[in-house]
């Protein structure tokens, strides 16, 4: 849906009946919250996924495509974008033992509309169990003022494969990022220590769309984590396998237990890079081979 038709979730609109003026546009603030924990009911260790609400952002479902664990959790936000002035929150909490995926149904969509105001996000992430946040692309359309927050906190049983898929502007339709800015901070800490702290600030028409040093060019981009738990570490032989495999990635070890992976290329050959990535690295890090969620084949 798009932000103008905000009609039919708000009282937003003239007497005549049409959409008010993109000044007037109605701001929301959407807040889900997630714990994924054991059943204590289920002697076969299922994981149960509890949640709550405020605003239009909800889950659609909680499925088990690969048996009781994990569960699969699809997040929907019935507007179908982000306009100025929306403040977006999803706070997740896994807990030890359980395993969930998280993964959402289409792009989610950072609007022009009310481009006085900037829109925000927050990820928020508690991580002592296993999880998956695995959500479509971000599509960045011109004129949105955008501040994306993810954080994530790491246990000593906490393990995670998470992903972010970046699109500047809408190519295939002649629409670039000429205007407007998106600023993004991704945090991991592991056992209540800062190890990763990563910046992305980019304004309409950036030099860094185009420089060797930034995006050489590209308007999409993407990195993908990997975390595992105290137990285990990331050996030099795991990551030269995964060099070999996924070589598109630049890899790096930056903990013992966090390996992170960016990536270049086209909208459509990003999404499948990072899909064979995520298949690589889930029998290493959760022990799982990988069971796609169904919505990706549609």
């Amino acid at each position: 849906m798009h932000p103008g038709d905000r009609r039919h979730w708000s009282n937003d609109s003239d007497p005549s009946g049409h959409p008010a003026a993109e000044s007037a546009l109605a701001s929301w603030t959407a807040r889900l919250a997630l714990d994924f924990n054991l059943d204590p009911q289920q002697p076969n260790l299922k994981t149960r996924l509890n949640h709550q609400h405020l605003g239009p952002l909800r889950i659609q479902k909680a499925l088990y495509p690969e048996g009781v664990s994990p569960c699969h959790a699809i997040i929907v936000h019935p507007p179908g974008g982000i306009a100025g002035g929306d403040r977006l929150e999803v706070l997740i909490n896994s807990q030890p033992g359980s395993h969930g995926l998280v993964t959402t149904p289409s792009a989610a969509k950072w609007y022009g509309a009310n481009a006085s105001l900037e829109a925000s996000q927050l990820i928020d992430i508690d991580l002592h169990g296993a999880f998956e946040w695995l959500p479509q692309e971000t599509i960045v359309f011109n004129r949105a003022r955008v501040r994306s927050d993810i954080d994530i906190r790491v246990g000593e049983h906490g393990a995670m494969l998470g992903w972010d898929h970046l699109i500047f502007g809408r190519h295939a339709s002649g629409e670039s990022f000429a205007e407007g800015h998106f600023r993004q901070s991704l945090k991991i800490q592991i056992d209540e220590q800062l190890i990763w702290h990563d910046r992305l600030a980019l304004v309409g028409d950036d030099a860094l769309f185009a420089s060797p040093i930034g995006l050489r060019g590209h308007y999409t981009c993407a990195t993908l984590w990997a975390i595992l738990p105290a137990s285990q570490t990331f050996s030099e032989a795991t990551v030269q396998t995964l060099r070999e495999q996924s070589k598109h990635f630049a890899w790096t070890i930056l903990h013992p237990r966090l390996l992170v992976g960016r990536v270049l290329a086209e909208p459509r050959e990003l999404k499948f890079l990072l899909q064979d990535a995520w298949a690589h690295l889930r029998p290493v890090v959760l022990g799982l081979l990988a069971v796609a969620p169904r919505l990706w084949a549609t």
